[in-house]
């Protein structure tokens, strides 16, 4: 089965919901889970989260990508500090004013700060990106600089607008082909149609779903194709 993210990123939802949806997208076999930073003394009492030793993630700098590098770093380091028991993954939204003016030497040093750090307490870190705001050939560079740094995987956008699984399977497709990077699809899904898109796109390294209602549909959809 290709690979599944659940993203609980929804700041309307209230903590009990919250619970329900993350226990339920377990029942459904995810493996990543992504959560806002306030949610993590939330869930980090689920029985499940330690018992399927699932992979939670957490967004930095999300969904905006305005804060300065100094605030990026300590944001990053006081995630991995207070909650490094906890989280496996930091999705770090990309630096917005930098690389809106092409500042890619300043963009190397978001990478190594936070990477040296990530590394320091064995978490992962992944870069979010935005191809509705960049063109592709921004977006291509960055991902080179990502790949030269040994970060393999991104999600090509936030997540928070509604935004075309097609679009964003293109937008996919175009990172992989010119830098071989891993992409994460963050389009929306909600039926089978979409779903189809999904799978028919080999190369595709995973997709990140945001509702728990798609989630259900497509891991009802993807074990029917079986």
């Amino acid at each position: 089965m290709i690979y599944t993210e659940y993203a609980c990123l929804d700041y309307s939802i209230n903590e009990i919901e919250t619970a329900k949806n993350i226990t339920d997208a377990i029942k459904h076999g995810i493996t990543n889970i992504s959560v806002l930073p306030y949610t993590l003394s939330t869930i980090r009492s689920l029985p499940d989260i330690k018992e399927k030793n699932i992979n939670i993630s957490c967004p930095i700098d999300f969904p905006t990508g305005v804060a300065d590098l100094k605030t990026r770093s300590f944001a990053v380091s006081n995630l991995c500090k207070t909650y490094n028991n906890l989280i496996k993954t930091i999705d770090l939204f990309i630096p917005t004013k930098i690389i809106t003016n092409r500042k890619y030497d300043k963009f190397r040093d978001d990478i190594k700060s936070n990477l040296e750090t990530c590394n320091e307490f064995n978490i992962q870190l992944r870069y979010i990106l935005e191809y509705r705001i960049y063109n592709h050939d921004v977006l291509a560079k960055v991902c080179q600089i990502l790949m030269d740094y040994g970060i393999h995987t991104v999600l090509p956008s936030s997540g928070t607008m509604i935004d075309d699984i097609n679009d964003n399977l293109i937008a996919c497709n175009f990172l992989m082909s010119k830098s071989r990077i891993n992409t994460i699809s963050t389009g929306n899904i909600y039926n089978e149609k979409h779903a189809n898109s999904v799978i028919k796109m080999a190369e595709l390294y995973g997709i990140r779903l945001f509702n728990i209602n798609s989630l259900h549909m497509f891991i009802e959809h993807i074990n029917l194709k079986k």
